[in-house]
């Protein structure tokens, strides 16, 4: 029997409406998750100032999480349809029997460059929250759309003309980022000055060129990662899903973080389900900051244990695994929004984390937030929408 308009209308609009509120309630997961997950990783490194090592933890500890998560979607086929398709391989019809894809020199040519990005990336935004306040490294991240335009006309990847709507709002994003890190700069200088009595010259300068060193830190690491999302869009999938048909009779003006573009593109070559990635980039970022870990941390971590006062730092084992099971609940949301919305929706939605981030650090921090933090962070969010607004009208 032949569905008519009538019918189908209210069928899907209902699905419609409940599409929109499952994207909704996700992202509001993913910024609470992110929030607390970013507060966890600065207490770990204030008690366990080790960067590289907390780095190796994750990657160990995130492929261990996401064998397990495989193995489960593949006894229980519940679980497994809970997700888009491409997050995990393909256990129907016996298309592969093994709880995760074997390993392969194609594999490895795929993901090394993705284990290189993490490893480097990683180290860097650690360092940075060890050096400086929260705000500072996830408003400077906001500043990857300035740095991608910049990559893509410089490389010939994107033809589009910059018009008066992208200078205005990149303009937006550069100064409310301007803003919030010069606050945040303030502040530690007025620690400074206030502890001046009780402190040298030395140590003075010592604390302002830790702040220093933070910003360049937490700038090489939003660089680091901007190359990892231009590399990182040609390997994931972009499998359509059993709502793309509902998807694409969306409305132009679904509100944030949503749009209802359909996804383009798809590399040639094979492309590999997003957990068999997620092992593999954890592996190989594991195997590339080892031999780092050993040279730099090793020796300290050895000698505060067992050649000092084993008070003198502690041991987060606690704090640790709960960052660990953060970030991988965090990477596993991010996966099924690739797979739910288009990657232009996704990367606006993964900025908009940054914000909310930067604003519950703020409170978390028991501080007076000021004008000026509010200004920067208004201009941040309009210059994220705009910027959005503006690409996707370039596109049509």
């Amino acid at each position: 029997m032949l569905i008519t308009p009538s019918v189908r209308g209210p069928f899907v609009r209902f699905h419609e409406h409940d599409h929109y509120a499952r994207i909704v309630l996700l992202c509001l997961c993913w910024y609470a998750i992110s929030s607390v997950a970013s507060q966890v990783t600065k207490q770990i490194l204030t008690e366990f100032p080790f960067p590289l090592f907390l780095g190796e933890f994750q990657f160990l500890y995130i492929s261990m999480l996401a064998v397990l998560t495989c193995w489960l979607a593949r006894k229980w086929r519940g679980f497994f349809n809970l997700f888009p398709s491409g997050t995990f391989p393909d256990y129907s019809l016996g298309v592969q029997s093994r709880v995760i894809t074997p390993p392969s020199r194609h594999i490895i040519q795929v993901v090394l460059p993705l284990g290189l990005f993490q490893f480097v990336g990683k180290y860097f935004g650690h360092k940075a929250t060890s050096l400086v306040p929260i705000s500072t490294v996830s408003s400077i991240k906001t500043l990857s759309p300035i740095f991608i335009l910049v990559a893509q006309q410089t490389l010939h990847i994107d033809h589009r003309k910059l018009n008066v709507i992208s200078y205005l709002s990149l303009s937006c994003i550069l100064s409310g980022v301007w803003l919030i890190v010069s606050d945040d700069n303030k502040r530690v200088v007025k620690e400074v000055i206030g502890e001046s009595d009780i402190q040298d010259s030395s140590a003075t300068a010592t604390r302002l060129s830790r702040s220093s060193s933070g910003v360049c830190c937490a700038i090489v690491s939003m660089l680091v990662f901007v190359a990892q999302n231009m590399y990182g869009k040609q390997v994931f999938t972009n499998t359509p899903t059993h709502v793309s048909t509902i998807k694409q009779s969306f409305k132009e003006s679904s509100p944030l973080p949503l749009y209802s573009e359909k996804k383009f593109g798809s590399l040639k070559s094979r492309k590999y389900d997003k957990l068999t990635l997620m092992i593999y980039i954890s592996a190989v970022g594991f195997v590339l900051s080892f031999g780092w870990f050993l040279t730099l941390e090793l020796p300290t971590v050895w000698r505060l244990f067992y050649h000092n006062d084993s008070e003198t730092v502690s041991f987060p084992v606690r704090l640790l695994l709960l960052n660990g099971l953060f970030h991988f609940i965090q990477t596993m949301i991010a996966y099924y929004l690739l797979g739910e919305i288009s990657t232009l929706s996704y990367s606006i939605a993964n900025l908009m984390k940054r914000i909310s981030v930067i604003f519950v650090s703020w409170l978390i921090s028991c501080r007076e937030i000021t004008p000026t933090q509010v200004t920067g962070l208004s201009l941040n969010a309009i210059g994220l929408f705009l910027y959005e607004r503006n690409t996707k009208t370039q596109k049509k």
